[in-house]
Formats: C-alpha cells, sequence, structure tokens
C-alpha cells in the first residue's frame, strides 16, 4: 500500500534518482523544489514515485508495477479520481523502456501513450551574450526591483511561476534561484527561469516566449543571459523538451547545450 512520505525519509531514496531525466525528482528529495513523494513501503521501498506540477517520476523495481495490483490501485485512488487536481495529463518519467512496457500496461483504461523526449546539459556558454537583439528590446537579470517596476501580462505568469514554485517566498527565488528576460516597453516578453538540484549541483533552465515576439533570437538570448547567471553559482546546466519540439531544440544547441540522453515518457489521461 503506497503512503505520501515526510522529508525525513527522503535520505534513503536519494540514490535512484541520480540520472539526467530524473533531475527534477532529486531536486524535491533535496528540498530544492517542491513534490509529494510516495513509496509503496517507507522503509523497503518497491518503487518511489515522486509528483511534481509537471513531471512524475518513479524508480525501484519495473517488475512490481507487473506483478502488483498496489501501483494501479494508488494511482486511481490518488491521481485518476482526484478532480481538485489542475492535471488532465501525467508524464511519467521511469527508468527505461521495460518501465514504460509496464506502464502502459497497468494503465490502459487511462489511455496511455509515449512522447520522445530530450536531455541536455552545458558547462560553459556557447552563445555571445553580447550578441545584439533587435532594437527595442534589453535583456534584464529578473530581480525585486525589475518585478516593480515591469508590466504585462508575462509580468503576472512570472511572478505566479515564483509564488507556485517557492511556496509564495520570493525572496527566496531570488537567492537561490534566479531567471533573465527580454523586455519591450517596459513588458515582459520572454524569460527565462532556473531552478537548482542539489543532488548534482546543476540548474535546470527553462524558456517562454510571448508568441508575438518570436522569431526574433529572444528565447536564445534570455536563455542564454540565463545560463550564464546559473554557471556563476553551479558546475553544470541542464534542459529538457520534446523530442519534436524543434523550436526548444534550436534553443539548445543555439545557446550551447550537447545532448546527453533520448528517452520516452508515458502520457496518462486523468478522467
Amino acid at each position: 500500500m503506497f503512503v505520501k512520505l515526510n522529508a525525513e525519509k527522503y535520505d534513503n531514496l536519494k540514490s535512484l534518482f541520480t540520472t539526467p531525466e530524473f533531475v527534477r525528482a532529486s531536486a524535491v528529495l533535496h528540498l530544492n523544489r517542491d513534490g509529494e513523494v510516495y513509496a509503496d513501503n517507507p522503509e523497503k521501498p518497491n518503487i518511489v514515485f515522486i509528483n511534481t506540477s509537471n513531471f512524475s517520476y518513479m524508480s525501484g523495481d519495473g517488475d512490481f508495477i507487473k506483478n502488483s495490483g498496489d501501483f494501479k490501485t494508488f494511482f486511481a485512488e490518488v491521481f485518476g479520481t482526484d478532480k481538485k487536481r489542475s492535471k488532465r495529463v501525467m508524464k511519467l518519467v521511469s527508468q527505461n523502456g521495460e518501465w514504460n512496457e509496464n506502464l502502459l500496461n497497468a494503465l490502459t483504461s487511462y489511455a496511455p501513450y509515449k512522447v520522445g523526449y530530450r536531455q541536455y546539459e552545458m558547462r560553459s556558454v556557447g552563445y555571445d551574450t553580447k550578441n545584439p537583439i533587435p532594437d527595442g528590446y534589453a535583456v534584464k537579470i529578473i530581480d525585486g526591483e525589475l518585478l516593480k517596476c515591469a508590466d504585462g501580462e508575462f509580468l503576472g505568469e512570472v511572478n505566479g511561476l515564483i509564488e507556485r514554485t517557492l511556496w509564495g517566498k520570493n525572496e527566496k527565488f531570488f537567492e537561490s534561484y534566479g531567471g533573465a528576460c527580454i523586455l519591450h516597453d517596459n513588458k515582459i516578453v520572454s524569460y527565462s527561469f532556473m531552478f537548482y538540484n542539489g543532488g548534482d549541483d546543476s540548474y535546470e533552465l527553462s524558456i517562454k516566449t510571448d508568441p508575438n515576439h518570436r522569431l526574433k533570437g529572444l528565447g536564445a538570448a534570455a536563455t542564454a543571459a540565463c545560463a550564464e547567471e546559473a554557471l556563476k553559482k553551479a558546475s553544470t546546466v541542464r534542459w529538457t523538451c520534446k523530442a519534436q519540439n524543434e523550436g526548444s531544440v534550436k534553443t539548445a544547441l543555439k545557446v550551447g547545450f550537447e545532448l546527453v540522453k533520448e528517452h520516452e515518457i508515458v502520457f496518462v489521461e486523468l478522467k
């Protein structure tokens, strides 16, 4: 029977989530990111399940899914029928293809399917952050003063993401995390955040650009500026995206990321 674990149980689980695709799960276990941690046995787990706002992660004994009905029951009770949760699709990251097949078979009632993903990393920025961007745009590091004076729809998104990720504490974001953005007419039109993982001393980056301001190199400029800041604090910067997301792949390569792993994730439709 699966139970939700408290943070004092996390240390024994860290060795299960060390590879690049598990960077966000590792951040949860190192208390750098919010998330829910479940296990079928708190002392000697067969399976550990970590749920975050975007992805969910599984590690342990993949055959346990195939040979026991506990996981199927747990998933249905916690995620399958909970209408209060905002997730309508769950992205299940596991260890390998065999795990994925077990998940596909166990969760058939949720119409599961596989999606290809890529993991990138860098240790030095391969993009000249002094490269010009179009007139009227400016690269800025995200800090408290900028959020006070900036404007626009994306400002609300930036503030909201900071609050959701860091439990409503903006000061913790500026102390331990960070980001960069592009301003146009004092409005944030592109932003890149960096999220720390104490497990391997790395930051994972994200990027979002207003559709009305795309194809101008803004995403690459914001990402490069964010990566430069991240590498002042940590040894490695990471990037995750769908394999078919050509825009994200091009941005990663343009900024200097190198591909380190390709894998598939199981998506399930929640009812």
